[in-house]
C-alpha cells in the first residue's frame, strides 16, 4: 500500500532539535560529520549522546564525505547510527567492505543532479546502495549538497522512475516548496538541511514543523 513520504531533518545541532522533529514526524535525523570544508554542527560525542537517547523509530543518519570503508566503519561504530549517507568519491570494493564489517548499517549514495549525466550515476550507484540521495552541485563553491539550491527535477523524476532503489529528494526544499517537488519528482523520501534555517544560519522549529507537515500531506508514494 502507499504511504506517505518520509522526512529527513538534516544539519541537527542540539538534542532539543532532534527530539522536537522526532515529536513532529520526522522519519530520520542526519548528522554531518567529517566534512571536506567547514567544521561540523556537532561534535562527534554531542552526536553519539543524541543518537543514544533518539526514539526507537526514528534513524540516525550520519552524513559524510570519508573516503575508506576503515573510517566509515569505526564512525558508525562510535555514533551508533542506523543509515551511512555518503557524499563525493567512495570506491565501490569500500562499500562491500562496510557492508561486511556492518551487515545492518543501510548505505545512501548522493547523486549531484548535474544535468541528464545523472542518471548514468545514479545507475551505476544503485548496484551499491540501499537508497539514493540526489542532491544539487553548485559549480560556484563546489559544494554537493547543503547548498540551497534547488536543480532540476525533471532529472530527478527520470532517475526516481528508472533505478530499483529508493529516492530520497534533497537541494533547496522549503516548506513553501516541498509540496511541489514531492508532487513533479515522487520520491520515497524528502531531506531538508538549509531550508528550515533562518538568514543567520539557526535553526527554526516553526519551518521544520511546517517542512514536514507538508512533506506528508503532499500525497502518497509507494514503498
Amino acid at each position: 500500500m502507499p504511504g506517505p513520504v518520509r522526512v529527513q531533518i538534516a544539519g541537527v545541532a542540539s538534542w532539543e532539535e532532534a527530539l522536537f522533529a522526532a515529536s513532529e514526524g520526522a522519519d530520520a535525523l542526519g548528522f554531518p560529520l567529517r566534512l571536506p570544508t567547514g567544521d561540523p554542527d556537532l561534535s562527534e560525542e554531542a552526536v553519539r549522546a543524541i543518537v543514544a537517547k533518539l526514539p526507537v523509530f526514528v534513524d540516525a543518519v550520519a552524513i559524510t564525505y570519508v573516503e575508506t570503508a576503515q573510517e566509515a566503519i569505526d564512525l558508525c561504530r562510535f555514533l551508533g547510527v542506523t543509515v551511512l549517507q555518503l557524499h563525493g568519491e567512495f570506491p565501490g570494493a569500500e562499500t562491500r567492505r562496510i557492508r561486511a564489517a556492518l551487515p545492518y548499517l543501510r548505505i545512501v549514495r548522493a547523486v549531484p543532479v548535474t544535468g541528464p549525466e545523472a542518471l548514468d550515476e545514479a545507475r551505476r550507484l544503485e548496484r551499491e546502495a540501499d537508497a539514493l540521495i540526489l542532491d544539487t552541485y553548485d559549480p560556484r563553491t563546489g559544494r554537493r549538497g547543503a547548498t540551497g539550491l534547488v536543480h532540476d527535477w525533471n532529472v530527478s523524476r527520470e532517475i526516481a522512475r528508472a533505478v530499483r532503489v529508493p529516492v530520497i529528494l534533497a537541494g533547496g526544499l522549503r516548506p513553501e516548496n516541498v509540496g511541489q517537488a514531492i508532487e513533479t519528482v515522487r520520491p520515497w523520501a524528502v531531506d531538508v538541511h538549509t531550508g528550515v534555517e533562518e538568514p543567520d544560519g539557526t535553526r527554526s522549529l516553526a519551518k521544520i514543523r511546517e517542512f514536514i507537515r507538508r512533506a506528508k500531506a503532499a500525497g502518497a508514494v509507494e514503498p
